[in-house]
């Protein structure tokens, strides 16, 4: 049987939260790009069949469509924020995580390239629940399945000029994301009282310099919503249009299964999927190690491997001592 062929511009994104899945797959042959598009509903997420069905009917509704898959997710109490790493070597970058896992437990991160700049996002979130998705999803029967923020998969897809968007994803998931050229920082929020599935972009001028010095999760959550209380203040235009790639998506009416409200976030996963947003690399998950005496610096432990005493240093060899031992024959014994 002839395997289907993939190429640049074929992926597939899935939008997973606690209460449905979302998914698109994207095509390089075809007129902007959009295959098909899908959303199902999660009865129990504490229940792997139940998640596992919901996962294996989008795959259906996708016409099981065929290439890499990126899994968008950003479960509630999440947090994001970014580090400045341009021209930092390989070991260093691995210094900087394994710090960054010692002091702040956060054991996540995804470097992404802006321009000459690159910056690494530390994702502070629970991590069983989203390896637990991972492995769900391949179960499925997707393929080269990889895990992406849903902050970090929204970001692809804003117009040029997005400083700042809220996306409603489901009943008491939602996340908020400071943007400049590449995710600032973003922080889950409470959605009790708005409409699902939503989302709100602006272009207000931020400036971006608050969130350098940004660790703790209160403070980054409280930053971030300062700017969102500037853009409902300035009441900036609501008129957008997402992309995908160098395709302006097509704005679907709200009911529709493909609307720009609804896909936004599986629409950036497929477009990392299918390599149209420059250098896509996987989110870095580092082991946690514990110990009872706390972190440690340094990864070697002092063991006692032997309780006979040492031996005796041997007496040096004199000449006298050697020329009697050539005159005076040995007794045998």
């Amino acid at each position: 049987m002839n395997r289907p062929r993939t190429g640049r511009g074929d992926g597939i994104g899935l939008e997973f939260t606690t209460a449905v899945v979302r998914g698109v797959a994207l095509d390089g042959a075809m007129p902007g790009r959009l295959r098909s598009a899908a959303e199902v509903g999660i009865e129990d997420l504490r229940d792997d069949r139940a998640v596992l069905d919901a996962l294996i009917r989008v795959r259906a509704e996708l016409g099981h469509a065929v290439g890499p898959t990126r899994v968008a997710m950003f479960p509630p109490g999440s947090t994001m924020h970014r580090i400045d790493v341009t021209g930092r070597s390989g070991p260093e970058l691995n210094v900087l995580r394994s710090t960054i896992e010692r002091t702040q437990q956060i054991s996540s991160t995804v470097l992404i390239d802006d321009g000459p700049r690159r910056w690494m996002l530390a994702v502070r979130w629970n991590e069983e629940f989203v390896i637990r998705v991972e492995e769900l999803v391949e179960r499925a029967g997707f393929a080269e399945v990889t895990v992406d923020p849903s902050p970090v998969a929204l970001a692809r897809t804003l117009p040029a000029g997005t400083t700042f968007a809220r996306r409603d994803a489901a009943t008491d998931e939602a996340f908020d994301v400071v943007v400049a050229g590449v995710p600032v920082a973003a922080g889950s929020i409470v959605s009790i009282g708005r409409q699902t599935p939503g989302l709100m972009a602006c272009d207000v001028p931020i400036s971006t310099i608050a969130f350098d010095e940004l660790v703790d999760p209160v403070d980054i959550v409280a930053q971030v919503e300062r700017v969102f209380d500037q853009c409902v203040a300035a009441q900036s235009n609501s008129d957008w249009s997402l992309v995908a790639g160098d395709v302006v998506y097509p704005p679907y009416p709200v009911h529709d299964i493909r609307a720009p409200t609804r896909q936004c976030v599986a629409l950036g996963a497929a477009v990392g999927a299918a390599g149209l947003a420059g250098r896509i690399r996987p989110i870095d998950m580092t082991s946690q190690l514990t110990f009872a005496d706390g972190a440690m610096d340094k990864p070697w432990a002092i063991e006692q491997v032997s309780t006979l005493p040492p031996r005796a240093t041997p007496r040096p060899v004199t000449p006298t001592k050697r020329l009697v031992g050539r005159i005076v024959p040995r007794r045998r014994r």
